[in-house]
């Protein structure tokens, strides 16, 4: 769990791992907002806070802008809210466009979170081992139910530090011939057995770039929407990761499912933080 700050003047929405240190998020987004309420002139730093009648000056530039952005924190510090998931912003019901690229350590701490807060998570990947030792590593306690989807196998027995006779999680191999169709398919068999009346559906996709390269448009529009479509019935997050800036028939995907697309999210030093 995470706090959060909202802006009220734009749809800039952050969370950080405690409320300490949203401190600085939210100073240089409202000091971004008021930049003319600093001035410099006979040597000396003046501001002037939109909020309220305070007004400080100094000659040390550095230290009064750090002053400024200070003040300007408490005056929206009683906004922060504490004890948060990223998936609250969509209820845990709908689709989240993870803007990272797929191996980034960026995306790794949105996958840990995202995780963390489901029941029963299913992550569809290129390198399943990869995303079992994450959960591992970086989870407090496993998911109720995990089930790992890949065309890749898991060497169970490569993993010796690992009891996976105490782990409730299950890797499907898929035949890397079957289409975008047949992974839909299998990803909805997977709820229709493992899901228990009240679960928190955690569904990660990080092999959309594979989609796109692999089929046509409207293929890959139709998987997302039939995923999503899907989890609109026993509820859910789906998590797309995705690096469009690294390649331009993904961000042409991504323009036909703006309607589809509930959150977009980035990873910023460890902050998260709503794009768009």
């Amino acid at each position: 769990m995470m706090a959060r700050w909202g802006c009220d003047r734009c749809g800039f929405a952050a969370w950080t791992t405690d409320r300490s240190s949203m401190r600085e998020v939210t100073g240089t987004h409202l000091l971004a907002h008021h930049s003319e309420a600093v001035s410099r002139s006979d040597f000396r730093t003046t501001w002037d806070c939109p909020y309220c009648a305070t007004t400080k000056t100094a000659y040390d530039a550095d230290g009064a802008v750090e002053e400024f952005k200070a003040h300007l924190h408490e005056h929206v510090a009683d906004r922060i809210e504490e004890g948060v998931h990223v998936a609250d912003r969509v209820s845990w019901n709908g689709t989240v466009q993870v803007a990272a690229p797929v191996d980034s350590a960026d995306a790794d701490a949105l996958r840990a979170h995202f995780h963390a807060g489901g029941d029963l998570v299913i992550a569809v990947t290129a390198n399943p081992e990869r995303t079992v030792r994450l959960l591992h590593e970086e989870l407090d306690a496993w998911p109720r139910r995990t089930v790992v989807v890949s065309t890749e196998a898991y060497p169970f027995e490569e993993a010796p530090d690992l009891d996976f006779s105490e782990i409730p999680i299950e890797v499907v191999e898929l035949d890397p011939r079957l289409g975008p169709d047949e992974l839909g398919e299998t990803v909805s068999r997977i709820i229709d057995a493992n899901r228990v009346a009240g679960d928190a559906i955690s569904l990660e996709v990080s092999v959309f770039h594979e989609v796109v390269r692999s089929f046509d448009l409207r293929t890959a529009c139709d998987f997302v929407r039939m995923l999503s479509a899907r989890l609109d019935d026993d509820g859910g997050v789906l998590q797309l990761y995705v690096d469009a800036d690294a390649d331009p028939n993904v961000s042409t995907v991504l323009n036909f499912l703006d309607d589809e697309i509930d959150l977009t999210v980035a990873g910023e030093d460890g902050r998260f933080v709503r794009r768009g």
